[in-house]
């Protein structure tokens, strides 16, 4: 088979780093994307690839500090991450996608710090006029319905915190039963592991069925293609709540 010599352009993908964001919400959106390769070529060709991912913390450039690097940032009970570029450097980067995860969400919203609160919301706003496609695992889905951008849309967040989440977006179409939902511009997952299901669907939906399946068979990694299908837990008994 012949390699192509040109291949379409690579898309570049933010996403929000905070303190104590959840692993999986990130590490497995992430995979589906850092896996996939283009049509001809293997998992251990050089580049270009299709996808590009760059972490942006949550942290502002200082003032006057042209040289500053943002500090690490924890994840929920794992490990550090060095994000790539400050919140407000990803502005002037042509990013084609932001994604922000879930975790501990709740200090992003926190309603004692409104100053906090509203300079992520303006940044939320305006990375929404700058990319193609605003995405969110999890509870990240609260801080888009937030910022208001999923008002009269459809969207989807953590099952579990569910009940906390809408009180973010009464005006959302909250779904409380798909694993994802995609609303064109705006696609937004449940929790933990269905925003890899929700990744490798957008794979799907910029690059292609063929470089999906592709990439998910290298993943070894048993896709939920369909975001109406549930998943079956067994019997369980109940454990003991937190006091």
């Amino acid at each position: 088979m012949t390699t192509p010599t040109t291949f379409p352009p690579t898309i570049s993908i933010g996403i929000l780093v905070y303190e104590g964001f959840e692993p999986l919400d990130v590490w497995g959106f992430t995979e589906a994307f850092t896996i996939a390769r283009f049509i001809g070529t293997g998992y251990q060709s050089p580049p270009p690839y299709p996808f590009e991912i760059l972490f942006i913390s949550n942290e502002e450039r200082p003032t006057g500090k042209p040289n500053a690097v943002p500090a690490s940032v924890k994840s929920a009970n794992g490990p550090r991450v060095a994000p790539d570029m400050f919140r407000s450097d990803a502005l002037k980067f042509p990013f084609d996608l932001l994604m922000i995860p879930g975790g501990n969400t709740e200090p992003l919203l926190d309603q004692n710090k409104p100053v906090q609160v509203k300079t992520l919301v303006k940044w939320v706003k305006a990375m929404d006029k700058r990319v193609k496609l605003m995405t969110s695992v999890c509870t990240g889905a609260a801080v888009l319905a937030h910022a208001g951008v999923l008002d009269g849309k459809p969207g989807a967040t953590n099952h579990e915190a569910f009940a906390w989440v809408v009180t973010f977006g009464p005006l959302v179409l909250w779904d409380n039963v798909s694993r994802w939902v995609d609303a064109g511009r705006y696609v937004t997952s449940a929790g933990v592991s269905a925003g890899t299901d929700m990744a490798f669907h957008l794979v799907d939906r910029l690059l292609g069925r063929a470089v999906t399946e592709a990439a998910v068979k290298q993943a070894e990694y048993d896709w939920h293609r369909n975001p109406q299908e549930p998943i079956y837990y067994p019997p369980q008994a109940a454990l003991p709540t937190p006091s």
